[in-house]
């Protein structure tokens, strides 16, 4: 039984042919929920700053925002969520 907690990364990506797939990458296990919370928090942040300094040029989104969620940070692209960044418990619920 795994008792720890692990961090996924949900993340929109272009495939080849150009169209938007979902990916999910393993971001690691954690002994504690808190020291999950805080890699996903780091991990969702670095992501918003890359998005704000990404080259004028290429900027097409109006609103690059973090949003903290119950399961841990999403990341949006104007309407769109690019990134969700979720905190997931190994323990089995236990039902009384």
């Amino acid at each position: 039984m795994n008792t720890g907690f692990s961090v996924f990364r949900f993340g929109l990506e272009k495939d080849p042919t150009g169209k938007m797939t979902q990916r999910v990458k393993n971001c690691g296990k954690f002994a504690t929920v808190e020291s999950a919370f805080e890699t996903a928090r780091a991990a969702a942040l670095r992501e918003w700053e890359e998005a704000l300094n990404q080259p004028d040029g290429e900027v097409r989104v109006k609103e690059v925002r973090l949003t903290d969620t119950e399961w841990g940070y999403d990341l949006k692209h104007d309407h769109l969520v690019v990134a969700r960044f979720w905190v997931h418990d190994g323990r089995p619920a236990e039902l009384s």
